[in-house]
């Protein structure tokens, strides 16, 4: 301390109320030492009576006395009027009794323990400055009350903390109240810096501060700033400094000043009211009043984007009688829960929100199509279905849907809001447990899709899923050098349908891998059939789905298909496209090689409408390049396809690939390949995609084109 307490304190008198003599007398002693006045009274009756007569200027309080508590004559010195700013003084080592006496007024609480002593003249110090502060604010105050000049400057008066700064020197100073509102002790350290200072608050907020501090210099202009600060102990603070500046006659500042206010208390309660404003109590999920600010977000965001934004409104089916048959603490229960999963359910993009009862709202951000807002609306509705077990109780429970999409059902708030309502009521009378879009177009085709997908589940069990073949001819000699297995879906009422019109939904669902599978074993064994028939060995070519592709132990499925069947690895070639590989160019070419040693054959499919690079192309272990049929059927006419077939022939032939055009229909794109050495050709000159027994009627007479 810069002054001593003799200096500051000599007048001061202290009334001690202690019943332990022994205990008095050493603190009266410690106290006058320091230059303090000590009076002393041992019970509760004889401070009243001295308090009668003199008014001390602090109290200090043992609690446990023999006739009363300190809370006791605290309440009898309010009853007489008295205002006498106090310490209590304990034994006891108890945090809730300390809480209650600071909650009585109480300036400071101290224990009695070996530093007692020690710290009892620095915290009298604290406490009569402290009641001689208020004091002086007080009359400050009445005084200034007269004008608005008057009172703004008694606000400023009152600000917690003071400090300086001298920008031509660097000079800072600091109040001790500065220094408290940071966790320091006053004068520690004694040299304010400004980078140690800068340190001390938050990051993000460093450069807004530097810029107020720095342009208040530059030209001599005030600024209020609220930033966050983190205190010595740990605390997370939030405070508002207020600075003016002085400057000289050439406008260069010489003094910087202002107050600092700790404010955090302040913003936590703002804090809460606007979590209670604008989040539920119970689930604290965004409420009513908070959905539809973020709705009025999404809808900006997507008509920037051009995207879409659905807006979900779900009620729980049963809840009532759940709620009135267990009670509305398990109906609470059940809430949370449900918010839960739900919470697992959406991005940190979208928002899920509690409108009332049994009502959630989710509003999906960023999507382009109602399929992908659909799948996420059965995850909704398949992880709500699933039981829940509260106190004891198992309880089923599902939801209704209704979906409102921006901006085909509405382009406000308000109108989304109320068809996904509409909707969600039309779910609701088909029983629950199910979903409808307010348009009636999306429901019809989110409908066929669904119904695709089921029928889709139930295409293996049920044997609906059939291989054809189309043979792949070697022109030089005319005969037939391999297969490629080619996959249909002889659909229950929409008969026989091709890959481009279900493999997407398979890739989206995941069937693609068991359907894959099937593809691989069916053609494997196939292939092994027309051996064990007698006819020459030739290759079988099956296609890989990207989804198929990415199957970490994608070699040993195969493997074991290979080993089932009694397929030899050399007669397999596994046919993959360029976009395929280049999602992942290092490991796929890891899976190629594994794939390459154990003798499978491999070919890139439709080359030439991916993305790959010649600089990755040299490096996969690649057998054979196919030519896509977009390019081949117009090479005639199209000078165009005809320079990119022939690049392509060409750099085959360079990279010591073999090659093989697709859709070759007619002799003049036959002998004009042929005649740019592209000898191996499939398509519908040499023979349609045709089911086995018609492949080996083909194999018994040859082929004829």
């Amino acid at each position: 301390m810069a002054e001593s307490l003799h200096d500051v304190k000599a007048e001061s008198t202290i009334l001690i109320i202690e019943d332990d003599i022994a205990f008095a007398e050493l603190t009266s002693a410690t106290l006058e030492e320091h230059g303090f006045k000590a009076i002393g009274a041992t019970n509760g009756l004889e401070a009243m009576d001295l308090l009668s007569t003199t008014i001390p200027s602090l109290i200090i309080l043992d609690y446990s006395l023999p006739d009363m508590t300190g809370a006791a004559i605290l309440e009898q010195i309010a009853g007489s009027g008295l205002s006498v700013p106090f310490i209590m003084v304990t034994g006891r080592d108890d945090a809730l009794l300390a809480v209650q006496m600071m909650k009585t007024g109480a300036c400071d609480y101290l224990l009695k323990d070996a530093g007692f002593l020690d710290r009892l003249p620095a915290a009298v110090l604290r406490t009569l400055h402290d009641a001689e502060t208020r004091e002086r604010l007080r009359r400050t105050e009445e005084s200034l009350r007269q004008s608005e000049t008057r009172l703004a400057r008694a606000q400023k008066i009152a600000r917690m903390g003071s400090w300086e700064w001298n920008p031509q020197t660097g000079d800072i100073y600091w109040s001790d109240e500065l220094y408290r509102i940071f966790g320091f002790a006053p004068g520690e350290p004694q040299q304010v810096e400004m980078d140690w200072f800068i340190d001390l608050i938050n990051e993000a907020d460093r450069p807004a501060f530097k810029k107020a501090v720095n342009s208040a210099a530059r030209q001599c202009q005030p600024f209020s700033l609220i930033y966050r600060i983190k205190s010595r102990n740990g605390d997370d603070l939030v405070v508002n400094s207020q600075a003016e500046v002085e400057c000289d006659s050439e406008g260069r500042a010489q003094l910087v000043s202002g107050t600092t206010l700790d404010i955090t208390a302040r913003i936590r309660a703002e804090n809460e009211i606007q979590q209670l404003i604008n989040y539920d109590t119970l689930t604290n999920l965004p409420n009513r009043t908070l959905l539809h600010d973020r709705i009025r977000h999404a809808i900006a965001q997507a008509a920037r984007d051009r995207q879409m934004v659905g807006v979900l409104f779900l009620d729980l089916d049963r809840f009532k009688g759940i709620n009135e048959t267990l009670g509305h603490n398990v109906g609470d229960k059940l809430l949370t829960s449900i918010a839960k999963r739900l919470k697992a359910c959406v991005r940190e993009t979208d928002t899920l929100a509690r409108i009332g009862g049994d009502e959630f709202s989710i509003v999906l951000t960023g999507v382009s199509n109602e399929e992908t807002i659909a799948a996420i609306t059965k995850k909704i509705l398949t992880l709500i279905s699933e039981p829940i077990y509260i106190d004891g109780h198992e309880i089923y429970t599902s939801g209704s849907i209704g979906i409102a999409v921006y901006p085909m059902d509405g382009e406000d708030v308000h109108t989304l809001l109320k068809h996904a309502d509409q909707a969600m009521y039309q779910a609701k009378e088909r029983d629950g447990n199910n979903f409808q879009f307010f348009s009636s177009e999306m429901n019809i085709k989110v409908l066929e899709r669904m119904l695709l997908e089921n029928s889709m589940r139930k295409a293996l069990e049920r044997e609906d899923l059939f291989l054809l073949y189309q043979p792949q001819v070697d022109t030089r000699t005319g005969g037939i050098i391999g297969m490629e297995a080619l996959l249909r879906w002889r659909h229950p009422d929409m008969g026989v349908i091709v890959p481009d019109k279900f493999i997407y939904l398979a890739e989206e669902t995941g069937l693609i891998i068991p359907i894959g599978e099937w593809v691989l074993r069916t053609a494997c064994h196939q292939a092994k059939t027309w051996q064990r028939q007698g006819f020459p060995p030739m290759r079988m070519a099956v296609n890989l789905s990207a989804k198929q592709f990415g199957q970490k132990d994608l070699d040993d499925t195969i493997a074991a298909i290979l080993l089932e069947s009694g397929l030899d690895a050399d007669w397999l070639e596994l046919e993959i496209t360029e976009s395929t590989i280049m999602k992942n160019p290092d490991s796929s070419i890891r899976m190629l090689h594994k794939l390459r040693g154990m003798g499978i054959s491999l070919a890139i499919d439709d080359f030439g409408t991916g993305y790959s690079s010649l600089s990755y192309l040299k490096h996969f272990p690649i057998n054979r390049l196919k030519i896509d049929r977009m390019f081949v059927r117009d090479i005639i006419n199209n000078p165009d396809d005809a320079a990119i077939v022939e690049i392509i022939i060409s750099m085959a032939h360079t990279l010591k690939l073999s090659v093989t055009a697709e859709g070759v229909e007619t002799r003049p794109l036959m002998e004009f390949l042929s005649s740019r050495n592209c000898a191996e050709m499939q398509g519908y000159l040499f023979s349609r995609p045709v089911s086995a027994e018609e492949i080996t009627t083909i194999l018994q007479n040859g082929l004829t084109y």
